[in-house]
């Protein structure tokens, strides 16, 4: 198996910490913070765009649903990172959200509006470029998921998947149903049953109380390298 590489907090929020680290009474100033209940939903697919989200707390998906009801999760986002940021640089009027958005358990965000951070970035130039880096690595991430999906093993897309969630450093629960994980990562519930049995016996993964942690040699997620 490839050498793992866990995706660093500081590597995610770099160019939001610059940000921050000029503009933190702007931005106190900017963000709305709401809390939300598990399955709470932030926002729709075709809903107008009003801004991006920043996750303080709890954990969130991003997700589609086809022509007949059935879901599929496109993403998991935990504290730190940042949802629908890339539209924001959307020109077409109106701006809609392409997907769906959804509490999974209880947390908080900080909601950005869009006409007032667009406001703060045309006055800030240093940190429109910021953001924009932000946002181009956000676009990144997807692009690199669907190449993960067809370029890894179901093994090694799991463990990019708990590597992502920190069970490279801890034992972590699943957010989420290995029915929704076999969406997620573009195969089926069967097969991750399978690959999760696998890396059990083969002491790659530890398992206690249903919670999983990382002990050997993962992979390494193609959205590392070009995110960082």
């Amino acid at each position: 198996m490839r050498t793992a590489k866990p995706i660093l907090k500081s590597i995610r929020n770099k160019h939001w910490a610059e940000i921050q680290k000029k503009f933190r009474n702007e931005l106190a100033l900017l963000g709305i913070r709401k809390k939300y209940q598990k399955t709470d939903r932030v926002y729709s697919a075709k809903d107008p765009y009003l801004g991006f989200f920043e996750v303080v707390s709890g954990i969130f998906k991003v997700y589609s649903l086809n022509s007949e009801g059935k879901e599929m999760i496109l993403k998991i986002f935990y504290p730190g990172e940042f949802i629908a940021t890339q539209l924001l640089f959307q020109t077409e009027e109106p701006c809609f959200y392409p997907l769906f958005c959804e509490a999974l358990n209880g947390g908080e965000l900080i909601h950005f509006p869009k006409g007032e951070f667009k406001s703060f970035l045309l006055k800030n130039i240093e940190a429109l470029f910021s953001f924009s880096a932000l946002a181009i690595e956000h676009v990144s991430y997807f692009r690199s998921k669907v190449l993960e999906n067809q370029l890894y093993s179901v093994k090694e897309r799991i463990l990019i998947f708990l590597t992502e969630s920190g069970a490279a450093e801890n034992f972590v629960s699943l957010p989420i149903t290995k029915q929704q994980l076999a969406s997620l990562l573009g195969t089926t519930p069967e097969s991750i049953s399978r690959a999760f049995r696998i890396l059990l016996e083969e002491s790659v993964v530890l398992e206690c109380e249903n919670a999983y942690k990382i002990v050997s040699a993962g992979v390494t997620p193609l959205s590392t390298s070009q995110s960082a």
